[in-house]
């Protein structure tokens, strides 16, 4: 249930990012939103995995469900930030194609009767992820309520030194499960 909540709260994070462009007398309750969406979301991806290994409830669905939840929540929030443009287009498709090409090499192994869990590099991948995302939107909340304005040049430098990790990271874990995929067919 958890891992179906990401899933349907992502597209909710979208129209709850861009809620106040359209309505901007919304703008507080757009900013309320997306943080609690963001919130449940990555507090879900959390307990999920705790309450799954607690009660031994690993399943091999699971084990391919709950990666596409992550992919389809944090990619939702790292494109809302594309769009708002706060992240460069070329970070989020090293992002997106990371976590389509891990989704493949899943597939990949699964074709081989071997369900490849999570490795240490997805899971550093995901506490980076967190992190851009959390930062992310302090810099957009920032923004929107016009707070710290004189230094926010300097703060979207930083903010963009983090997703440049989150992309060099994403490359790292990509390539990780490469290598691993390579040693399975071996």
């Amino acid at each position: 249930m958890l891992t179906y909540l990401r899933i349907f709260l992502a597209p909710l994070f979208f129209v709850f990012f861009f809620m106040d462009s359209v309505f901007p007398e919304l703008k507080f309750v757009s900013l309320v939103g997306v943080w609690i969406i963001f919130l449940v979301m990555e507090l879900s991806d959390l307990l999920d995995g705790m309450v799954a290994r607690k009660y031994d409830l690993v399943s091999e669905r699971g084990k391919l469900l709950d990666p596409f939840a992550d992919s389809f929540s944090r990619l939702t929030y790292f494109f809302s930030f594309t769009i708002a443009g706060i992240m460069q287009p070329w970070i989020f498709l090293v992002l997106l194609y990371r976590d389509l090409g891990v989704g493949f090499i899943r597939q990949l192994a699964l074709h081989k009767n071997f369900t490849m869990g999570a490795r240490v590099s997805g899971k550093i991948k995901a506490w980076v992820y967190w992190f851009s995302g959390f930062l992310g939107l302090i810099f957009i909340s920032l923004k929107k309520l016009l707070i710290l304005s004189d230094k926010i040049i300097t703060i979207g430098l930083y903010i963009e030194i983090v997703f440049i990790l989150a992309g060099l990271i994403a490359i790292w874990s990509l390539i990780d499960y490469i290598l691993s995929l390579s040693k399975l067919q071996k």
